[in-house]
C-alpha cells in the first residue's frame, strides 16, 4: 500500500504525518521518543479495510518542526486537533501507547467532539512519588556534542537500554538492528533528544482516566513495561475493554502489525 506523506500547518509550526488508506480516519499518535515511522507496519496493512490512518510526527519528533519547549499535555493534546483541522478530520479514533496515551486521553477531554474512539496502547498510571522514581533513572540527560562522537554512542546505548526495557527478549539480530538503528535515529531527530519528560512528569493520567467517557480499548503486551497499569486503566475509565498482546509488542515485531490492527479494528467495528 502506498503511504502519503504531507506536512500540516499548524500554529506551532509544521507537522509531518503518514497517511494510507480511505475511509473513517483513525489517528496513530507515536511513542516517545520515536516517530510516525513505528506505524509504517500498520498503515501497509489497512488495505481495503475501510479505514484511513494518520500518523503524525509528534511536535518536536521526526520530521515535525521543533516545539516551544517546554510543552505539558495539553498544549501536545491542543496541537494534535489544530492537525485534525489541517487535514480536514471533524473527528477521528485515536490510538495513543505511552506518552502519547496521555495526549490521546487530553485530546478526548479538552476536544470531546474531535474522538468518537480511544486506544490506549499502554498508560502510565503512576502515583507522583513512584513517577519521579521512574523518570530520574529513565530520563537520563544527554551528553555535551563531543568531537569523538562518544555522544552518538550514548543515543545507541539509551535506545538499546530502551528496547530492552520495552522488550526482555529483544535480540540485536538483523531485524533488531533495523529496528535499534530506526530508534537511534528518532532519539536523534527528537529535539534536543527530548522525550516529554516535563508533560510525563507533570499529568495526573488516573484522574483523567477517570473522567474519559468515549468508547475505548486498553491494550498492553505481556512483556511491555506497563503492563502492570493495565487493570488499573480498565477499573478507571467506565465501560472500557482490554487485550493483551501474547509476548513482546507489536511495535517490536512487525510480522505482528496484522493482528495490532486487527484487535483495533474489530473494536472499532463493534460500536
Amino acid at each position: 500500500m502506498t503511504i502519503r506523506r504531507t506536512l500540516v500547518e499548524t500554529p506551532s509550526g509544521f507537522v509531518h504525518v503518514r497517511a494510507a488508506g480511505s475511509g473513517s480516519p483513525i489517528l496513530l499518535l507515536h511513542w516517545t521518543p520515536a516517530s510516525s515511522r513505528q506505524y509504517v507496519p500498520v498503515l501497509n496493512k489497512l488495505g481495503d479495510s475501510g479505514f484511513a490512518g494518520y500518523a503524525p510526527d509528534n511536535m518536536g519528533y521526526g520530521q515535525s518542526d521543533p516545539r516551544p519547549a517546554p510543552w505539558l499535555v495539553k498544549d501536545y493534546a491542543d496541537n494534535i486537533a489544530a492537525v485534525m483541522d489541517g487535514l480536514g478530520l471533524e473527528s477521528a479514533a485515536v490510538v495513543g501507547g505511552h506518552v502519547s496515551s496521555e495526549f490521546a486521553v487530553e485530546l478526548s477531554l479538552r476536544h470531546p467532539e474531535r474522538v468518537t474512539h480511544l486506544v490506549l496502547d499502554g498508560c502510565p498510571v503512576w502515583d507522583r512519588a513512584f513517577r519521579d522514581e521512574v523518570l530520574s533513572v529513565s530520563r537520563q540527560p544527554a551528553p555535551e556534542w563531543s568531537e569523538d562522537g562518544a555522544h552518538i554512542a550514548w543515543v545507541w546505548e539509551r535506545s538499546l537500554w530502551l528496547q530492552r526495557m520495552w522488550d526482555s527478549k529483544f535480540e540485536l539480530d538483523d531485524e533488531g538492528a533495523a529496528l535499534l538503528r530506526n530508534a537511534v535515529i528518532d532519539s536523534m531527530l527528537a529535539q534536543q533528544m527530548d522525550d516529554a519528560t516535563e508533560a510525563l512528569r507533570e499529568y495526573e493520567m488516573g484522574d483523567a482516566l477517570a473522567k474519559v467517557r468515549v468508547p475505548t480499548l486498553a491494550l498492553t503486551a505481556e512483556t511491555d513495561p506497563l503492563n502492570n497499569c493495565h487493570e488499573k486503566v480498565l477499573a478507571l475509565v467506565k465501560g472500557s475493554v482490554g487485550h493483551t498482546f501474547a509476548g513482546g509488542h507489536p511495535h517490536h515485531y512487525p510480522e505482528k502489525a496484522g493482528e495490532y490492527l486487527d484487535v483495533i479494528l474489530k473494536f472499532l467495528r463493534s460500536g
